[in-house]
């Protein structure tokens, strides 16, 4: 029941008070305050007019403000220390110390040979280059960190609620409400601090969250009028004033006491598999490379010669060459490539109406399979029309509704104010003040559309609002298809026309929903005279085909009914009422414009493999007609309403969900039904939604997609990404991101493993190789310090620079990767190899050839690299460049040929090359004894070499994606499939009587180089079509000549070949063997057969 509360003697209240009201709820002491009236009074407020706006800060400081505490930020100081946990950081930098130690001793108290002023060098050096790898660590991790938060402080900024200031309805965000404040509050939204219920009509509350009670708490003003911060209205509509807020709410108080550890993504566990992997094999490796050279150091070395600091030097430098390279094996750079990935890729998406709220949900969207949207909003534009229907037998469309409505007042007299009032109270539309102290519309675009249609038919809703009082309403139900409310209006004629006395005071019941569901319910209906009638077989069925005729046109209908219910009615519930006397009064068809990007939304879709669902609420003529205007439904789809639907076994579903393409009249449990049986099926299921009864569909898809404009807050919590504009084609954008922040981490992994397998493979076999020669040091050709450059140059300037690539609409060209499917494809393994092998074979190459085929001077040739300073900085400097172009090379993946593609887009990865290679500069030109290069640098011929040499890595990608692919063990990609439709040939013969058949013909996949040069025969066929028969000496034409097939003349059509190359080769020989009138005729059978 309504109640309105008056303010009474004022008696200030603190928080301790005010939060014993609900902790536990205590319905007593309430009492004892004088009820709501009491309370309220004491807080200064009320129920029509709220706080005022002089009021707010000083409530805010005695009560606190409704925030809740950061989780912490950690300082930079705190990223470099927990940088400096990393055990093998720690090992190096426990190899550094001694080498620093044995350094000093050597600077400073050997004597004679052993005496080297510059042995600190070594130690500091590496040293520097740890400060380097974790300052630049910890600098990008502190700024996803930022950017991570700005995020939140964005999804925070959007959570608004509706409050009374002043006497006015305003939009305020929920950190600024204070005490006092009377909130509104209905089914959907999430409460946003503690409260008392001072008005409501059906109110229930999911306290789940609270007080681990799993059904709905029905509210009422006596018994449990609490409404808890954090819990979630999942019935009706009504008002609470507000008695804690922030840290002084239940929740606020949960919260304290919550330190939720952030969760790995999927793709962070499956890379963390592989990174565990590399780095168990890498410790392997590396300790029997300790021990093998050692070994062999002792065996080849004269160790008397070389004195007890000697030894403990080289045994040194061995310790610090496996360590080393267990730095450079562990590819510690795969957290931060994908933390940068998704970093880069949640800003970039908010910009494309993206709010991501679960990161997970951005790697998993790139490979969604399947995805069940909403009709309205989402594939329409949600600006709702009222553009034909009929008003008490009355029909009219948009043009004539004027003059209908000025005919039907002179023939229904007083009913049409009774139509026009059912509409107008019987709805949660109306005008809000927002944030820049406008007035506009909010709520259901539906309900705006009715009232603003009466509106303009001189019938204002707030007119009728301020002279109706509502008793009870019935919000909006998915499972019902209607809401009602009972009000009290004054007597008028619409008393006599429905037959019952005219009395001052009349209770009516005002129902509207679902056309059809309305008809169905109604026994009676209000005529073009104005009287109440029966609805006869012959009227329902004129009144559904009418329904129908709108619903094919693609609008949503409406039907309105009223109820007169006495004025001395009692009930607990609408359902308590009798319906069997309803009167239908009116049938509206609403216009949803489609969206005009939705199609080629949908059919970008379509081309990457996911299979686009609609599921709707309206009928399934109005569902199909918006299905087939945006795509959706093919001509063998599937059309089904929810209540069939869910009749369905789980055997029938197998059968019916591979072609179901829209589901109409469908309720949240349809959608539910659906998302569980796709998973099942192994679908990774994408779903949109915005209602509360949604959230289960929301939270149990793969991603769930709540709308920002007209989905509630429950929605919007049981979601991962939130549409901030409601618009399907903003899906289909996080679809791309997706599978760009996949894309992007398996670049890196393509890059980093590349560098792994040459730098350790140049590292053992150079290290064995001088310790195994007895007037050699047993050192790498790679040095510690440069090998840390390399480090640093593939995990985190590689992970800033391949992250941070822009999608391209091409990603959508291939069809989604599966759930258990190996992050390394075939293609990446082959690429990996063939760029490794070939660093490999230069470098070593360079290291054994070039000091015999060119002159060293003696002076360079001493160095601690097995070979002269020339060929060890040369050989450096190429391993550099190397890794420069193969970074290049990694920004495609696949057959893609274009490394260079959007090259000039990408900043960041053109700063980062830039960077690599000045830095690389200064280090060869100038790095001299730290780097344990050259002093006085490459000459000009040698820079030349390593470039080029380096450039190499682009063409050996080149050729690994043009040439036939090589065998690789099977172990390595047994979890992985190619599906690739097998290759078939269309063989098109004309018979005897003039008729086309055609054949297909299976082949066996055909390699990259036989479809290359198939289609060079295909072209070369295409030019000898537009020839004349004497231009080449024969008729031949398009005839096929293949060595898998005999020759055969026929009419040839390649599938997946342009359709336009078939047709012009097809029109050029129609030419040669037919007149000039008949050319048409078959130019056109031609094209029928290619679009076929």
């Amino acid at each position: 029941m309504r109640l309105n509360i008056a303010i009474i003697s004022r008696h200030p209240m603190n928080v301790e008070q005010l939060t014993e009201l609900v902790d536990p709820k205590s319905p007593e002491l309430l009492k004892e305050m004088g009820g709501t009236s009491g309370l309220m009074a004491k807080l200064e407020t009320s129920s029509d007019q709220g706080l005022k706006t002089s009021q707010v800060e000083s409530m805010r400081e005695k009560y606190g403000p409704n925030k809740f505490p950061e989780p912490t930020q950690k300082s930079l100081l705190q990223f470099v220390w927990e940088a400096l946990q990393d055990k093998t950081l720690l090992v190096l930098m426990a190899a550094a110390a001694v080498e620093l130690a044995v350094g000093i001793y050597k600077a400073k108290f050997a004597e004679g040979k052993e005496r080297d002023e510059a042995a600190l060098i070594d130690g500091v050096a590496i040293l520097i280059a740890i400060v380097v790898i974790v300052l630049i660590s910890s600098l990008s991790d502190y700024r996803k960190q930022a950017q991570f938060r700005s995020l939140s402080e964005f999804g925070k900024s959007l959570n608004e609620i509706k409050v009374l200031r002043d006497g006015q309805l305003v939009h305020i965000q929920t950190d600024d409400v204070v005490v006092g404040d009377i909130v509104m509050v209905q089914v959907g939204d999430v409460v946003v601090a503690d409260g008392v219920l001072i008005q409501g009509y059906d109110i229930a509350a999911d306290e789940s969250t609270m007080t681990g009670e799993p059904h709905a708490i029905s509210k009422d003003l006596e018994e449990d009028p609490f409404l808890l911060s954090g819990t979630k209205i999942s019935n009706g509509v009504g008002k609470m004033v507000v008695i804690a807020t922030g840290l002084n709410s239940l929740n606020g108080k949960s919260m304290l006491a919550l330190e939720v550890e952030p969760q790995e993504t999927p793709l962070q566990v499956k890379l963390g598999v592989i990174a565990d992997f590399i780095a168990k094999f890498a410790m392997w490796g590396a300790t029997g490379l300790f021990v093998v050279l050692l070994i062999f150091y002792f065996i080849f070395n004269n160790i008397q010669s070389k004195g007890t600091t000697g030894v403990v030097t080289d045994l040194i430098k061995l310790f610090i060459l496996a360590v080393t390279i267990i730095v450079i094996a562990v590819p510690e750079g795969l957290p931060l490539a994908v933390t940068l990935s998704l970093a880069h890729a949640t800003l970039k998406m908010l910009k494309d109406n993206n709010l991501v709220r679960n990161l997970a949900s951005c790697e998993t969207m790139g490979n969604a399979t399947t995805i069940c949207s909403d009709k309205t909003g989402t594939l329409t534009l949600n600006k709702m029309t009222v553009v034909k229907g009929s008003v008490a037998g009355h029909k009219y469309v948009a043009s004539d509704a004027d003059q209908v409505f000025e005919t039907a007042k002179s023939q229904i007299g007083g009913l049409l104010p009774l139509i026009a009032n059912s509409l107008n109270v019987n709805s949660t539309a109306g005008h809000v003040v927002g944030k820049d102290g406008k007035s506009a519309m909010e709520g259901s675009k539906t309900e705006i559309a009715l009232l603003d249609f009466f509106t303009a038919r001189g019938f204002p809703y707030q007119q009728d609002r301020d002279s109706t009082k509502t008793l009870f309403v019935q919000p909006f139900s998915s499972e019902l298809k209607r809401m009602s409310c009972v009000v009290e209006l004054n007597g008028s004629d619409a008393d006599t026309a429905f037959g019952i006395a005219k009395q001052d005071k009349q209770r009516w019941l005002f129902v509207k929903g679902a056309s059809e569901i309305i008809v169905k319910i109604c026994s009676r209906h209000l005529t073009e005279q104005g009287k109440v009638e029966n609805i006869d077989d012959a009227s329902r069925a004129s009144l559904n085909a009418y329904i129908s005729e709108m619903a094919s046109q693609a609008l949503r209908t409406i039907g309105a009914a009223v109820l007169p219910l006495g004025p001395d009615v009692q009930f607990e519930s609408i359902n308590d009422l009798d319906l069997s006397e309803l009167c239908l009064v009116g049938l509206f068809g609403i216009e949803d414009p489609l969206r005009p990007e939705v199609p080629l939304a949908v059919a970008n879709c379509q081309s990457a493999g996911i299979v686009v669902r609609m599921v709707t609420g309206d009928s399934v003529p109005t569902a199909r007609a918006i299905a087939l205007g945006c795509g959706i439904l093919s001509a063998d789809g599937i059309v089904m309403e929810g209540p069939d639907f869910r009749k369905l076994s789980e055997q029938e579903l197998d059968k019916v969900l591979p072609k179901l393409q829209v589901l109409a009249r469908s309720s949240p449990l349809d959608k539910q039904i659906l998302v569980r049986n796709l998973k099942r099926l192994g679908e990774t299921v994408a779903v949109t939604g915005d209602g509360t009864n949604d959230a289960p569909a929301l939270s149990s898809a793969d991603v769930g997609f709540a709308m920002g404009i007209a989905g509630t807050e429950v929605a919007k919590e049981a979601a991962d990404i939130i549409l901030m504009d409601d618009n399907f084609a903003s899906l289909v954008k996080s679809v791309i991101w997706g599978r760009c922040v996949y894309d992007a981490i398996r670049k890196f992994l393509q890059f980093q493993l590349t560098v792994n397998v040459s730098a350790v493979v140049i590292a053992f076999v150079t290290a064995f190789y001088t310790t195994i020669t007895g007037d050699k040091n047993p050192e790498s050709v790679l040095t510690a310090i440069q090998l840390l450059w390399v480090n640093l140059i593939m995990d985190t300037l590689a992970a800033l620079a391949l992250a941070s690539d822009s999608p391209t609409p091409e990603l959508l060209n291939r069809k989604p990767s599966k759930k258990n499917e190996s992050i390394i494809s075939p293609d990446m393994y082959r690429m990996i190899f063939a760029q490794a092998l070939y660093q490999i074979i230069v470098c070593l190459t360079m290291y054994f050839v070039v000091p015999i085929v060119h002159y060293i001077p003696q002076y360079k040739k001493e160095t601690e690299s097995g070979v002269d300073y020339i060929t060890s900085t040369l050989i450096f400097n190429t391993f550099i460049f190397c890794q420069v172009f193969a970074e290049i090379n990694s920004r495609t993946l696949g057959n893609d040929v274009n490394v260079f593609r959007g090259i000039h887009k990408n900043p960041i990865f053109i700063g980062v090359l830039f960077i690599t290679v000045v830095v690389q500069i200064v280090i060869v030109q100038f790095g001299g004894v730290v780097f344990k290069v050259d002093p006085e640098g490459l000459e000009p011929v040698y820079w030349l070499v390593s470039v080029l040499v380096g450039a190499g890595s682009l063409l050996i990608g080149y050729l690994v994606r043009i040439l036939p692919p090589f065998p690789i063990p099977s172990f390595l990609v047994s979890d992985y499939k190619d599906e690739a439709p097998k290759a078939s040939i269309a063989i098109i013969e004309t018979k005897d009587d003039g008729k086309e058949v055609t054949i297909q013909i299976p082949t066996p996949a055909l390699s990259r180089w036989e479809k290359a040069i198939n289609v060079t025969r295909m072209q070369v066929r295409v030019v000898r079509a537009f020839q004349s028969p004497d231009a080449n000496g024969s008729d031949d034409g398009f005839s096929f000549n293949s060595d898998r097939y005999p020759r055969r003349s026929a009419n040839l059509n390649v599938m997946n070949m342009d359709p336009r190359v078939v047709n012009a080769a097809r029109l050029a020989q129609a030419r040669q063997r037919q007149p000039d009138s008949a050319v048409g005729r078959h130019s056109t059978n031609m094209s029928n057969a290619s679009t076929m």
